[in-house]
Order: C-alpha cells, then sequence, then structure tokens
C-alpha cells in the first residue's frame, strides 16, 4: 500500500516539473517567430519561472 502512496507523489512530482519544462520548450520555439509569437513565449517563460520559485501552480 506504501509503494502506491509513493507512486503517486513521484507522479505529481513528476508532472509538476514536467509542465515547467514543456513551457520553455514551447518558448524557446516561439521566439524566433513574430511577434505575437515573442510576446507568447515571453508569457510562458514568466510562468515556468513562476513554476520554478514556486509561486504559481500550473493547473
Amino acid at each position: 500500500m506504501v509503494w502506491i502512496v509513493i507512486a503517486v507523489v513521484i507522479l505529481g512530482i513528476s508532472a509538476y516539473f514536467g509542465n515547467e519544462y514543456r513551457l520553455d520548450r514551447k518558448a524557446h520555439k516561439l521566439n524566433s517567430g513574430t511577434e505575437e509569437d515573442r510576446r507568447l513565449a515571453a508569457e510562458m517563460q514568466d510562468i515556468a519561472r513562476k513554476i520554478d520559485e514556486g509561486k504559481y501552480l500550473y493547473r
């Protein structure tokens, strides 16, 4: 039973950091696009930075 709890915790942690990583990668790709893409990339990087600092939980 304990291993199920551990698995759920590991899954939650990996999903949390996976979202941050995905936003950073997508923002990096958008930086070379149009002005609107660069603006969206800046917003994505801001969200990823807030996730990294623990100030924002991605839902």
